[in-house]
Formats: structure tokens, sequence, C-alpha cells
């Protein structure tokens, strides 16, 4: 790992030398060459180390230590289209373990044709206008595993292709996904009982009929923009199911993926002053939902929020509900051995999936306030999920130190019953950071 560290240094100090010398032959050309084409580097230097309670003993317990570099390369060509490339190098401590890694986040090239726009490569796409939850967001993986100060740091790339048609005011979308990548969640932390184990590497095979597609019009007029979605393919969000052997041997439980149709709606309009925003999803997974499955059922989600500004003063409000048609009450099944584990996979697929209920009810705010000339900003971002008592705080301050140079302190806290997402992580997640920043 160190030798691909330096190795990548020297590529890198190898890229900037030829940038230089790339600018220096462009001066000595004429203007209009010199806008033919561009070279952009930037990024940032990061430090952030999160402290909180040992989820046991409850004593001060070191959560997260690392410096990471982050690098991002644009080349523009012209206008017929442009690269983008960006690197993330991590060092320190996570979960007790050492860490030493080097991620490729995106790096995909454009291409402008007239009323078509093309890119391929390894993309993030973000669906949704909500703030913070998006029924329709289903494209690209998320990393809930990952501590940053940064709550956008969690969403993950993947391959794809991605088109657009623009005749204004409409934009057709089409995004193809080849390849399969799930999104990473806290499955560590749900206790097994014993002659179980959990195994996290399955995933669809790479096939051209097991690939993924989706579509979305935009509409974008200056009153209102909008959209209508439709997805086909294996949601990021995996279910748990059991593969029990005939022989006696453990019991493995494996993240399996599912095919689903989504179709979505979102807008976003002002209503004198105030911003209106909304979502709506049904999701409806390709297999029969059953108990012992690790499908979830079909569902309504749905989003209705609404902002307002007063001055350096922000306040985001939105309301969040969720309806399962043909929910029911889990019943334990009566073949031994499958009593308790079947029981606790019907728990734990209905936790992950969020259909613990129902009928659900959640309110998300973020207030925001930016002071001292735009130099200090502080932010609170809460979560409460009404019919599950489920919350989460998110509080931010942000402090300029000098330019591009940012002092950055927070937390991030869970809290719920015992059965619920957020109190199954609760102990090992909730923690307090403090962070450096410089970028360039």
């Amino acid at each position: 790992m160190k030798r691909h560290i330096l190795s990548f240094f020297i590529l890198a100090s190898g890229m900037l030398s030829a940038q230089g010398l790339f600018e220096s032959a462009v001066t000595e050309t004429a203007e209009s060459e010199s806008s033919a084409s561009s070279v952009e580097i930037n990024g940032f230097m990061r430090g952030v180390i999160y402290a909180g309670q040992a989820p046991i003993s409850h004593d001060a317990d070191l959560k997260a230590a690392y410096a990471e570099l982050d690098l991002q390369f644009r080349a523009r060509k012209d206008d017929w289209g442009q690269g983008f490339a960006q690197f993330r190098l991590r060092r320190g401590t996570e979960f007790g373990e050492a860490i030493s890694e080097i991620v490729l986040r995106e790096a995909y090239a454009s291409l402008y044709t007239g009323p078509i726009d093309l890119r391929i490569g390894h993309q993030i796409i973000v669906w949704g206008r909500a703030d913070g939850v998006n029924p329709t967001n289903n494209i690209t993986p998320q990393n809930m595993l990952l501590r940053s100060p940064d709550e956008d740091d969690r969403r993950e790339g993947n391959m794809m292709l991605r088109a657009f048609y623009n005749l204004q005011p409409l934009r057709l979308e089409l995004i193809w996904t080849p390849i399969y990548a799930s999104s990473m969640l806290p499955l560590g932390l749900i206790p097994l009982p014993e002659m179980v184990r959990l195994n996290d590497t399955w995933t669809p095979p790479a096939l051209l009929e097991e690939s993924n597609l989706a579509f979305k019009l935009h509409y974008e007029a200056a009153s209102i923009d909008g959209s209508l979605s439709y997805f086909n393919g294996y949601v990021p969000l995996p279910g748990l199911a059991a593969e029990i052997p005939l022989d006696g041997s453990a019991i493995t439980i494996t993240p399996t993926p599912y095919r689903s149709q989504i179709w979505g709606a979102d807008f976003q309009t002002t209503v004198g002053v105030l911003g209106l925003r909304g979502e709506l999803a049904w999701k409806n997974p390709s297999e029969d939902y059953a108990i012992l499955s690790p499908y979830p059922n079909d569902e309504f989600h749905y989003v209705l929020g609404l902002d307002r500004s007063w001055g350096d003063f922000n306040l985001i409000l939105q309301y969040e509900g969720k309806h399962i048609p043909n929910w029911k009450q889990p019943i334990l099944p009566a073949v031994f051995p499958l009593d308790p584990l079947g029981f606790m996979l019907v728990e734990k697929n209905r936790m992950i999936a969020g259909q613990l209920d129902k009928t659900q009810h959640g309110l998300v705010c973020r207030p925001s306030w930016t002071l001292m000339h735009e130099t200090l900003s502080l932010e609170m971002l809460t979560l409460y999920k009404l019919t599950t008592e489920e919350w989460m705080l998110a509080p931010r301050i942000r402090y300029h130190l000098a330019d591009a140079l940012t002092l950055i302190a927070g937390a991030d806290l869970y809290g719920g019953p015992d059965e619920t997402l957020f109190g199954t992580v609760r102990d090992t997640f909730s923690a307090g950071f403090i962070a450096l920043k410089a970028s360039f």
C-alpha cells in the first residue's frame, strides 16, 4: 500500500509538472488557441478526529482519526466535452483498525453534441429535490459506515452511461448501470445467534440482462422545476437472506440485492417568500414479498417541505411519510430451527427497509445561520421519526480562519428503541468531532 501511495504522488507530481509545461506552451501560442482546452487541479487536505463513548463500558473512545487528501482533475476540450476525476487518499484508524486506502470517487468523460449530452464512467448521481431524505434517489450507493464532517461524502459512485436530450424547457435523462454496487450498511452491529455467520460478498452477476435502466423527464421553467422518473433494476439497498446447510454447519446470512420498479416525481417552486419542494416514489419490488424473504413490501414514500430565509438565517422544514399497503404483523414461524432466526430476519429486513409499521411519519429540520461577515456558519440537521421514535442530530460549526482554511466542529448523534436502525447504531456511531481543512 505504501508503494501505491508513493506511486500516486509521483504520478500527481508529474501531472502538475506537465500542467506547467502545457501552460508555458500555451502562453507562446495565439490567444484563440489557449482557450481551446484547459486543465484544472484542485482539492483539499483535511485532518479529522472523532471521539465518543465505548458501546459497552461507556469509557472515552477514539472512534476515528485520519488524514485525508482530495485531488480533483478537470480537463476541458473546447465546447465538445470535458473529463473529470476525483481521488481520495486516507490514512488513520477507524472502528479500531488501521486504514490506508486510495479511493476513486469519480472518473468520467463527457461529450456535448448539440441537443445530446453523453457521459460515461464512474459517477455519483443524486436524484430528488428534498433535503436529507430523497425517496427517488436509488441510482448510486451510499457508505453509511463512513465518518465525515461532510454528509455528501457518504455518496459513492458506480460505472454508468448517462445521457441527456435537451429540448428546453424539457430534458430527457437516461441512465444505464451495467454493474451492481451495494450500499455499505452497519450489518456487523446486528447481533446474531450462535452458529450463524455473516457473508457480505455476494453481488448479482455482471450480465447484460441484470443491468439497471432509469429514465427521468425534467421540466425546468422560471416559476417551477419538476420531474417524472422511472427506475428498473437492483436497488443499492440489499435485504438479508439466510442459507441453511443440510449438513448442520453454520447458517449464513447474506446481504441479497433485489430488483425493483420505482416510479417517482418531484418539484420545487416558490410561493411568495416561501420555497416549496416535494418528492414522491412508489417502490414495487419485482420479487413477491414473503415473511422469510429478503425482499421488502411495496410502498409509497413521500416528502413535502418548505424553506424560508430571514437575512443570514435560513430554515428548512420537511414532513416525511411512508405507507405500506400490504403490511402485516409478522408471525413467528412454526418450523424449528427457523423460529428465532426467521423472526429475527423479518425484523431486521423491515428495519433496514424502513418498514417497521404500516404507516410512518417523520420530521426533518435544518436551521442554518451565517455570521461575522460570512466567516462563521452554524447548522443543525435534525431528523425525528414520530412512529418509531428514532432521532438523529448533526450540529456543525464552521469557522473560516483564512482563505481556504476552515475549522469544523460538530457531532453525529443517534437514538431510538433497540429494535430500530438508529437504536442499533447509537452507541457505535454517536460521536463528536473536530476537523481542519485546507483547500486549494
